[in-house]
This record gives C-alpha cells, sequence and structure tokens, in this order.
C-alpha cells in the first residue's frame, strides 16, 4: 500500500476529514529500526542532514493544557501512550474557552522529539542541510476549535509533516520515549504530550 504524501492532515470541524493509514508489515518482521532505549543523543551517519532545531525553550512545552498570554485555554489529547511501530498516532488541539476568537499557527507548527540525555531531539530533518521554513498561514478558532492529526509511526509520514521542506528522519524511528508537540498558540506558547514506541 502506497503512503500519502501527507501525514499531517486535518481541521477540527472541516468536513472530508481523511486520516493516514500506513502498512503493518508484522508479518514479516518489520519493527522500529533505530536506537532503543536511553541514548545520549541522537545521530545521523548523513553529513548532509540537519536536524530541524527546537523553535521553544527545552521546559517551554506544556502538557496536557496550556493558556496563552490573554488567558485562553487549549488541551491537547492524545489517544494512547503506548504506540507500535506503524500504528496510527492521534492528537487533538482544542480551544477551552467559551466566547472567544484566538488565532493560531498552521498545523505544520510542531514538533516531533526523543528523549535524550542530551534533552529532546527533533527525529527529523532537512536533507540538504539547509534551515527548515514554516508556513506563515493561520487560522482563527474558538470554542471546541484547533486541529486534529493523525501520523502513521514509519519513517516516511514522520517526514512528511512539513510541506514547505524535504526532510528525512534519521536515524529510524526507535523504542523509547518520544513526544508531540504544537508550538503555534499566541505568545510562542508550546503544548505537548508524551508516548512511548514500544516495539
Amino acid at each position: 500500500m502506497e503512503l500519502s504524501r501527507r501525514a499531517l492532515l486535518s481541521s477540527v470541524g472541516t468536513a472530508g476529514t481523511v486520516a493516514v493509514a500506513g502498512c503493518l508489515d508484522f508479518a514479516s518482521g518489520e519493527g522500529p529500526q533505530g536506537p532503543s532505549g536511553e541514548i545520549d543523543e541522537l545521530r545521523c551517519d548523513d553529513d548532509s542532514f540537519r536536524r530541524l532545531d527546537q523553535r521553544f525553550p527545552e521546559d517551554g512545552a506544556t502538557y496536557v493544557t496550556a493558556r496563552t498570554p490573554a488567558d485562553v485555554r487549549f488541551e491537547l489529547a492524545l489517544q494512547g501512550a503506548e504506540k507500535t511501530y506503524g500504528s496510527d498516532l492521534r492528537v487533538v488541539l482544542r480551544c477551552l474557552d467559551q466566547d472567544v476568537d484566538v488565532e493560531i499557527a498552521s498545523d505544520e507548527h510542531v514538533a516531533i522529539q526523543r528523549r535524550t540525555a542530551a534533552g529532546w531531539q527533533d527525529v527529523r530533518g532537512t536533507i540538504d542541510g539547509s534551515e527548515a521554513v514554516y508556513p506563515d498561514d493561520t487560522k482563527t478558532v474558538g470554542s471546541g476549535g484547533g486541529y486534529t492529526w493523525s501520523l502513521t509511526l514509519r519513517e516516511e509520514p514522520v517526514a512528511d509533516t512539513l510541506s514547505t521542506a524535504d526532510l528525512d528522519v534519521c536515524p529510524a524511528l526507535g523504542v523509547g520515549t518520544h513526544r508531540f508537540v504544537y508550538w503555534g498558540l499566541p505568545g510562542d506558547v508550546a503544548i505537548g504530550r508524551q508516548f512511548e514506541i514500544i516495539g
């Protein structure tokens, strides 16, 4: 089955929401090929690979709920905290407050990171060494508004989460602690959820 080149998809409340479905090859023994467990840092043998920079402070991502400078609350929900390689990660961002209109960044302002001894590192990077540029479009949301992401935990769909750059995942995804962070809330507020790739 051919995977879609877009893994991050729809907006909450948009008709025609489509989810990405991946191929599971467990019957042939395929699983995560990257480093497992506690690792010092993510290393890539490709000299042209440039890992994505973290666009928010190391301790700047709050978990589950976050407040903007205007005191508007957002929630990030994650369906299942333990995931196998090739399964779908479904994440929902929604505004919790009534009678508000808030402008947020595009759904591509996300980080997909692995926890290492050196700190959180994005698993993605540009294949030509260039600096990634993110879309500057915005969306106005009210109560219950936000985004929904459905991401297949395989290298190609994870690399296809940014339309403005050619990305790769290096090294390959491995067993360990990861997190999904959306850093497009007003005031540079970031909100994340941790999940485990368990095999």
